[in-house]
Protein backbone atom coordinates (compact mmCIF):
# COMPACT_ATOMS: atom_id res chain seq x y z
CA UNK A 1 0.00 0.00 0.00
CA UNK A 2 1.78 2.93 -0.96
CA UNK A 3 1.44 6.71 1.47
CA UNK A 4 -1.15 8.85 0.93
CA UNK A 5 0.04 12.35 0.77
CA UNK A 6 -2.93 14.63 2.64
CA UNK A 7 -3.18 18.61 2.38
CA UNK A 8 -2.37 20.39 5.78
CA UNK A 9 -5.36 19.74 8.24
CA UNK A 10 -8.19 22.10 7.54
CA UNK A 11 -10.27 24.65 10.47
CA UNK A 12 -12.18 21.46 12.03
CA UNK A 13 -9.78 18.41 10.97
CA UNK A 14 -8.50 16.10 14.06
CA UNK A 15 -5.42 18.24 13.91
CA UNK A 16 -6.70 21.50 14.05
CA UNK A 17 -6.60 24.40 16.36
CA UNK A 18 -10.55 24.88 16.40
CA UNK A 19 -12.70 22.28 17.61
CA UNK A 20 -10.28 19.72 17.27
CA UNK A 21 -11.95 16.46 15.64
CA UNK A 22 -15.17 17.99 14.37
CA UNK A 23 -14.68 16.96 10.75
CA UNK A 24 -14.20 13.27 11.53
CA UNK A 25 -17.29 13.35 14.07
CA UNK A 26 -19.59 14.60 11.40
CA UNK A 27 -18.00 11.76 9.05
CA UNK A 28 -18.17 8.62 11.75
CA UNK A 29 -22.25 10.24 12.28
CA UNK A 30 -22.93 10.16 9.07
CA UNK A 31 -21.79 6.58 8.05
CA UNK A 32 -23.51 5.58 11.20
CA UNK A 33 -26.58 7.11 9.51
CA UNK A 34 -26.10 5.10 6.50
CA UNK A 35 -26.04 2.09 7.83
CA UNK A 36 -28.76 2.61 10.19
CA UNK A 37 -31.12 3.39 7.05
CA UNK A 38 -29.96 0.28 5.12
CA UNK A 39 -31.31 -1.42 8.12
CA UNK A 40 -34.65 0.66 7.93
CA UNK A 41 -34.88 -0.36 4.06
CA UNK A 42 -34.68 -3.93 4.98
CA UNK A 43 -36.74 -4.44 8.00
CA UNK A 44 -34.15 -5.14 10.24
CA UNK A 45 -32.74 -7.53 8.49
CA UNK A 46 -29.24 -8.66 8.48
CA UNK A 47 -27.94 -8.58 5.06
CA UNK A 48 -28.57 -6.11 3.06
CA UNK A 49 -29.39 -6.71 -0.64
CA UNK A 50 -26.10 -6.42 -1.90
CA UNK A 51 -25.48 -9.61 0.56
CA UNK A 52 -23.09 -7.35 2.99
CA UNK A 53 -23.59 -8.10 6.69
CA UNK A 54 -25.61 -4.96 8.26
CA UNK A 55 -24.93 -6.76 11.95
CA UNK A 56 -21.14 -5.97 11.39
CA UNK A 57 -21.52 -2.85 9.50
CA UNK A 58 -23.19 -1.67 12.43
CA UNK A 59 -20.83 -2.47 15.05
CA UNK A 60 -17.82 -0.67 12.83
CA UNK A 61 -19.61 2.09 12.81
CA UNK A 62 -21.07 2.40 16.12
CA UNK A 63 -17.60 1.61 17.20
CA UNK A 64 -16.03 4.29 15.06
CA UNK A 65 -18.70 7.04 16.04
CA UNK A 66 -17.71 6.47 19.98
CA UNK A 67 -13.93 6.74 19.24
CA UNK A 68 -14.70 9.95 17.26
CA UNK A 69 -16.89 11.03 19.86
CA UNK A 70 -14.47 10.45 23.16
CA UNK A 71 -11.49 12.04 21.09
CA UNK A 72 -13.24 15.02 20.08
CA UNK A 73 -14.74 15.44 24.04
CA UNK A 74 -11.75 14.66 25.31
CA UNK A 75 -9.76 17.19 23.34
CA UNK A 76 -12.14 19.82 23.37
CA UNK A 77 -12.64 20.08 27.07
CA UNK A 78 -16.10 18.58 27.26
CA UNK A 79 -15.99 15.08 28.80
CA UNK A 80 -17.32 15.85 31.96
CA UNK A 81 -20.32 17.54 31.18
CA UNK A 82 -21.12 15.44 27.69
CA UNK A 83 -20.79 12.46 30.38
CA UNK A 84 -23.04 13.60 32.55
CA UNK A 85 -25.45 14.56 29.50
CA UNK A 86 -25.11 11.31 28.14
CA UNK A 87 -25.62 9.52 31.55
CA UNK A 88 -29.08 11.54 31.86
CA UNK A 89 -30.49 10.73 28.61
CA UNK A 90 -29.39 6.70 28.91
CA UNK A 91 -31.43 6.89 31.73
CA UNK A 92 -34.39 8.30 30.63
CA UNK A 93 -34.05 5.56 27.56
CA UNK A 94 -33.95 3.07 30.07
CA UNK A 95 -37.07 3.84 31.47
CA UNK A 96 -38.96 4.59 27.91
CA UNK A 97 -37.80 0.62 27.44
CA UNK A 98 -39.50 -0.50 30.65
CA UNK A 99 -42.52 1.33 30.01
CA UNK A 100 -43.03 -0.75 26.87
Amino acid sequence: MEDRQYPPAGPYEIGSDVWPGLAKLAEEAGELIQVLAKLIGVSGRERYYDESDLRKRLIEECGDLTAAIAFFTETNGLGTEVDARARQKLATFRHWHDLG
